[in-house]
């Protein structure tokens, strides 16, 4: 989303939506890592489950982080992520005759909600696997080993917490003011005509600033229904030899790990004597 801003011309949008990810995706970090702790370093989440019970505060921070990270309404990821999206709806333009014109970016607007989807699904994932589903770690370890960090790693998951729900309203004035200017007299200058903060307040269309919220609800309903009530029919689709080479071919993140290390380091080696 940095890099679509940053595309678009709006640097103070870009540094509005870093600052922000700083908060929600650190907490997301910290969350995990007080995991990890709580599991004797486990790192494999497919031996996680149902330690919403064992880690009520941890639960509570990573859903809120995980929530401002798909951009739910009036947390800290909305505010920019959303503004970021809507910016590919249209720039005004000026013409030689003085004309403002609208210039839209429907395509690219369409593919970068379909993007979206994509942080909603493994966000869900991870909260889901991890909090709420079935216990699928060793019985020792809810017995005895699980509980909530000490105040040294709570601490910091609580203040991000709050930073995740209320820094992107607190902070939507000095960044996305109009009028005001207060980034851009000072440190960020915008060509006036890659602007595109008037057009997304007052002139984008209703549906088509609604359709990312919209996106995000129907996208987790349709997670949470397959993790709970179809996991059998996801189970003998993988099992099969098309959704096994899918699964395989996604598992190994598209083979682009493999391609890198196999020909272009090889290639290096081999070539430059590196």
């Amino acid at each position: 989303m940095m890099v679509i801003a940053i595309g678009l011309s709006c640097y103070n949008l870009a540094l509005y939506h870093l600052i922000n990810h700083a908060f929600y995706k650190g907490l997301l970090f910290l969350g995990a890592g007080s995991i990890i702790h709580a599991t004797n370093d486990n790192q494999d989440f497919r031996k996680y489950g149902g330690f919403i019970s064992f880690l009520p505060l941890t639960y509570s921070v990573m859903l809120i982080a995980s929530c401002s990270l798909i951009a739910i309404p009036f947390l800290s990821g909305y505010f920019s992520k959303d503004f970021i999206l809507e910016s590919l709806l249209g720039e005004i333009k000026r013409s030689s005759n003085n004309l403002l014109l609208i210039n839209n970016n429907y395509i690219i607007f369409y593919i970068s909600c379909i993007g979206a989807i994509f942080t909603t699904l493994y966000s869900i994932k991870v909260l889901y696997f991890t909090f709420l589903s079935n216990p699928n770690g060793p019985k020792y370890n809810y017995n005895i080993n699980i509980q909530e960090s000490n105040i040294f790693i709570t601490l910091p998951l609580i203040i991000l917490s709050i930073f995740s729900i209320y820094f992107g309203y607190i902070s939507q004035e000095i960044y996305l003011n109009i009028g005001l200017n207060n980034l851009q007299d000072n440190s960020i200058f915008i060509y006036p005509n890659n602007e595109s903060k008037l057009y997304v307040e007052y002139n984008a269309n209703i549906n088509n600033k609604l359709l990312p919220l919209l996106l995000t609800i129907v996208n987790i309903f349709i997670s949470l229904f397959f993790f709970e009530k179809l996991k059998k029919i996801l189970i003998m689709v993988k099992l099969t030899n098309i959704g096994y080479n899918l699964y395989c071919f996604f598992n190994r993140r598209l083979f682009i790990d493999y391609i890198y290390n196999k020909f272009i380091i090889l290639y290096f080696i081999l070539y430059t004597g590196g």
